[in-house]
């Protein structure tokens, strides 16, 4: 609750650094709804740095290479596949989060762009397969198609706001 409080309300100057009052009704009500844009605009800023991006597309590169990995060579081998999908459900969950955030930050026009969604798709589907406990060979390929269109995305210069 203290780092609820210290982040949003300190940082985004809700309250005067001495006050130690309650905020009436009134007040509140207004404050609250300059609160959410503030918030999306930080997260917007802190989705586009370029540290960000970078972790970002070297999460991107070395999931397919896990997801090669996984499809050629993990049969052959002796090891545990549980192991495989706690992997997996890491770098499904670190995708999944920063699509929510993108999604939000961006009041949804995220998803307006066509491999965003197709993105977002397989990203939510994979994750919920895997929340299921369902293994799908086929949503790996999916997972390198994915790859490919950001590579090529980024190769070209065709990126859309909040791109990968």
């Amino acid at each position: 609750m203290c780092l609820i409080y210290l982040v949003i309300v300190r940082r985004f100057g809700f309250l005067m650094e001495n006050q130690k009052e309650w905020l009436n009704v009134e007040q509140y009500q207004l404050k609250t709804e300059v609160l959410i844009p503030k918030f999306q605009q930080w997260i917007m800023k802190m989705l586009e740095t370029k540290m960000l991006e970078s972790v970002s597309m070297v999460m991107i590169y070395t999931y397919s290479l896990f997801i090669l990995f996984d499809l050629t060579v993990s049969d052959s081998l002796d090891i545990d596949p549980n192991l495989l999908n706690q992997i997996d459900a890491v770098f499904l969950t670190f995708f999944f989060i920063e699509i929510v955030l993108k999604t939000f930050a961006s009041n949804g026009m995220f998803l307006t762009d066509f491999f965003n969604f197709f993105d977002a798709a397989i990203v939510i589907t994979s994750e919920v397969f895997n929340i299921l406990g369902i293994t799908a060979k086929g949503l790996g390929v999916l997972r390198l198609i994915r790859v490919v269109v950001l590579t090529i995305r980024r190769i070209t210069g065709n990126t859309s706001k909040l791109r990968h």
